[in-house]
């Protein structure tokens, strides 16, 4: 199967003023909910420094506002073209985030939401498809001793793999994808691993690497060197031509990788919306762009303004603002036009010495 695609100058000229109209316009396609930070997990590699305790849970924004916002966002936009992600922590240790997700569906989005897997009961399961559930992504870290190693729960993989059995047994939903964080530990057994996943029937796999954020800057073992980024990308770039069609191997929009890379890792150039077209409302009301970015990118909270005024006015930074925030690293490269400094949330990485380019450590 070979998906790369190439593209004339015409069509770049068309994606860059295409860009440049999604900044202006800012159309809101992905809403993530950041509903809890709580977790029953207590995974090495968290970005969000999620707790498994209930420390957190006086800050989470009740229902009723988040049903506010989803009220006044679909006055503002078609929330059929809107993807309403829950996420977390783990969503599902909340009880009424399926309240919330029936209630999204019924003004119209599409929702869903990102799960570790580990509470894909039967029960749970039922719950999900009856609240009219579109897309799910569940978190598989490789192989049975890498994903409980990252994960710091052993036999987490094997739950995990029984909740993705009742999924595939069931396919109620729109869209699914396993996401696979790709780190140290895995990073030598990414064919046994997919291999893996065709068996459970699986139909798409996606691979972000590890990034220093949270606990992850805690643990610089678990990081990527970059002769491990660049096999990375040769392993996804030859599944994509040579591999089992049964399941899709992408990548996650981590950044741009030169024409070596581009069109061949996933379908089609790098793009980053955060804060463009992507945007998070957190646990405690904070908004900001994507969800995985530093908190020191938060532009408003929905208890003092309404996500659409703050998403109108707040978020220079992210849009016209963006070349200012990659300067130091970004002024004056001749790939800006197409790369745009790359993944938003690898600004602002702690205990991290590398370089922020991901273009730079593959290009040889």
């Amino acid at each position: 199967m070979n998906n790369q695609k190439v593209f004339d100058i015409d069509t770049l000229i068309e994606i860059i003023d295409h860009r440049e109209e999604l900044r202006e316009t800012h159309p809101l396609h992905y809403l993530f909910w950041e509903s809890t930070l709580r977790c029953n997990l207590d995974c090495l590699h968290c970005g969000s420094d999620c707790v498994k305790d209930n420390s957190s849970k006086a800050r989470e924004i009740d229902v009723k506002l988040i049903k506010k916002e989803l009220i006044d966002i679909a006055k503002h936009y078609n929330p059929k073209e809107i993807t309403f992600a829950i996420i977390g922590g783990e969503p599902l240790v909340r009880d009424d985030i399926l309240e919330v997700g029936a209630f999204a569906n019924e003004l119209g989005y599409n929702w869903g939401i990102t799960t570790n897997g580990m509470l894909l009961s039967d029960e749970k399961i039922a719950q999900l498809k009856e609240a009219n559930l579109k897309t799910i992504s569940v978190s598989l870290d490789g192989l049975e001793p890498h994903h409980d190693q990252l994960r710091n729960h052993k036999g987490s993989h094997k739950i995990v793999t029984k909740g993705l059995k009742r999924l595939m047994a069931d396919r109620f939903f729109k869209a699914f994808d396993i996401i696979c964080c790709v780190n140290g530990l895995n990073i030598d057994h990414l064919g046994e691993f997919v291999k893996e996943l065709v068996e459970l029937e699986i139909p798409q796999v996606r691979f972000t690497p590890i990034f220093s954020h949270g606990r992850a800057s805690e643990n610089n073992h678990l990081m990527l060197t970059d002769a491990q980024v660049r096999q990375l990308l040769e392993f996804i770039a030859d599944y994509r031509k040579n591999g089992d069609s049964r399941i899709v191997v992408t990548l996650s929009e981590e950044g741009y990788y030169g024409a070596e890379f581009e069109c061949q890792i996933r379908d089609g150039l790098h793009y980053c919306g955060s804060g463009v077209q992507i945007g998070t409302i957190l646990h405690d009301g904070g908004v900001m762009g994507c969800p995985s970015a530093s908190r020191k990118f938060v532009v408003g909270n929905i208890k003092e303004s309404s996500f659409v005024d703050i998403w109108n006015k707040k978020f220079y930074q992210y849009r016209n603002g963006k070349k200012e925030l990659f300067s130091s690293q970004c002024a004056g490269c001749e790939d800006w036009i197409l790369c745009e400094g790359g993944g938003f949330h690898l600004l602002d990485q702690k205990n991290y010495d590398g370089t922020m380019c991901q273009y730079a450590k593959v290009k040889g």
